[in-house]
């Protein structure tokens, strides 16, 4: 039974699914785990966190939960909307607890994405249309009481998992959000829906919901990712789907995370490869075009918390040394490198993702002679790779002009049978698989390449890549990297 069956039969039991244990912790993290941690800050509203504040509305417990979201620099909270009734159409509603959770959450600051959900919040009546008159008759109040302060539902959550009271099938998906979604634009256009998230990046039920048209009553399309389905042959998997049936909008992450028992070695070395999961994947996010995330969890969950009973983890830690909006700097390779906060090594060798380096990837400094400008330069050692193994160096690349065009540079000296190419990832929030390159043509001798980037939201990721050729001597150097 493969890795996909497993996940299908083990897909009632979440806790299950989601501790899924790969063979290698390459299959987890596919080209390379990442040690990514940018410095503090220019997060916005780019990320945020679950938390246990949809059930619990305690002020103790919201209070120290606001304090910890604030602590990571996040901006977002996820909600659900439980506890207030009106779990019938016409059914009284008890606000109170719920009214003081919110009003603590937005007075600090925070933006809450709530959930409106039609299989927990109101009764699942027998009678299809009673059903949804029930979900309309919650949506519509919930959504004229927070009016002009919540502005972000999600509808539902993983629908394709039984959580006491039934799967929703694609219709039923699409005819509930629908009714969120008129209802919301009729109260204020201003609000955002996002799709059910499916339980996985690959779930074939995104792929229904999207035949019967999911995509014509949602600003988002809802997801979940967690361990190996952040790797980069799947993670770019919804903008196919959506490309195949030439729908374009923008992609959202609403559950993400892992867990020690997803990685292999030590203690120390599994809570080390839980970090960087973390690190890694805000990388990708950026990388494949991500309109934004939400991680799991903050201090529930057991193994899922990243400060359980409140207390930090090293995760938590990563995670507040995040910041994915940092423009480029050095660009000429003369600084040291840190790769948990510079040019960071991409390639599919498990020792990366354990030791936090690359046998393949190599910074150079204070070699005049062999750089293209001043001492400094990356090398690719591409004849120690196999053939066609990807070998590369990536960054984010923040803080660029929205709406614009831009020019990225650089040089290459390609030596022996190699080729290397230059792209630009992730500037489509709309097409996040899409890739803009460049390719050397030279050999033995610096070559200046250059591409001309679309900036759709304010970011880029620059990948100065090659293929690993087997052939011992081979290897490609960068230099003098360029934004204009």
């Amino acid at each position: 039974m493969n890795l996909h069956q497993k996940i299908q039969h083990l897909a009632q039991n979440k806790s299950l699914l989601r501790s899924l244990k790969p063979k290698t912790i390459a299959s987890i993290f596919v080209a390379s785990a990442l040690l990514y941690t940018l410095p503090a800050r220019a997060l916005t509203s780019y990320l945020g966190i679950n938390n246990g504040t949809g059930y619990n509305t305690e002020p103790e417990y919201v209070d120290r939960s606001i304090q910890h979201t604030k602590d990571l620099n996040l901006e977002v909270a996820r909600m659900g909307m439980d506890g207030v009734g009106g779990f019938t159409e016409g059914a009284g509603f008890n606000w109170s607890a719920r009214d003081a959770a919110i009003d603590r959450y937005l007075n600090a600051g925070l933006k809450i994405h709530l959930v409106l959900s039609a299989r927990m919040h109101v009764n699942r009546d027998g009678n299809y249309e009673q059903w949804k008159a029930n979900f309309r008759y919650f949506a519509r109040n919930v959504m004229m009481r927070y009016k002009g302060k919540i502005s972000y539902y999600i509808i539902d959550n993983e629908p394709d998992l039984d959580y006491g009271n039934g799967k929703m099938s694609a219709q039923e998906c699409v005819d509930m959000t629908r009714i969120a979604y008129e209802t919301a634009k009729s109260i204020d256009p201003n609000i955002k829906i996002e799709s059910p998230p499916v339980m996985g990046i690959e779930s074939g039920l995104l792929d229904e919901m999207l035949d019967a048209g999911i995509a014509e009553v949602s600003d988002y399309i809802g997801l979940h990712a967690y361990g190996g389905q952040i790797s980069e042959n799947r993670l770019g998997h919804p903008w196919r789907v959506l490309e195949s049936r030439g729908i374009r909008k923008p992609l959202a992450i609403s559950e993400s995370g892992s867990i020690n028992e997803y990685c292999n070695g030590s203690q120390f070395e599994t809570e080390d490869c839980r970090r960087r999961w973390f690190a890694y994947f805000g990388q990708q996010l950026k990388r494949f075009g991500y309109d934004h995330a939400l991680l799991f969890d903050l201090d529930g969950h057991d193994s899922w918390a990243v400060a359980p009973g409140f207390n930090p983890t090293k995760t938590y830690q990563q995670i507040k040394d995040l910041s994915l909006n940092e423009a480029l700097s050095n660009a000429d390779f003369e600084s040291d490198n840190n790769v948990e906060t510079g040019w960071i090594p991409f390639d599919s060798n498990d020792v990366w993702i354990l030791e936090g380096a690359s046998p393949y990837v190599s910074f150079v400094r204070n070699d005049n002679s062999g750089a293209h400008g001043g001492g400094g330069y990356v090398k690719l050692n591409n004849g120690d790779a196999s053939p066609d193994t990807p070998v590369s160096v990536r960054r984010i690349v923040g803080q660029l002009p929205k709406g614009q065009k831009v020019k990225i540079g650089a040089w290459v000296y390609v030596n022996g049978k190699a080729s290397a190419t230059l792209k630009a990832l992730g500037y489509d929030y709309r097409n996040g698989d899409a890739e803009i390159s460049a390719t050397s043509t030279k050999k033995n001798g610096w070559e200046y390449l250059e591409i001309e980037v679309p900036i759709s939201r304010y970011w880029t990721v620059i990948e100065l890549g090659t293929s690993g050729t087997g052939n011992s001597g081979d290897y490609v150097k960068w230099d003098d990297v360029s934004i204009d």
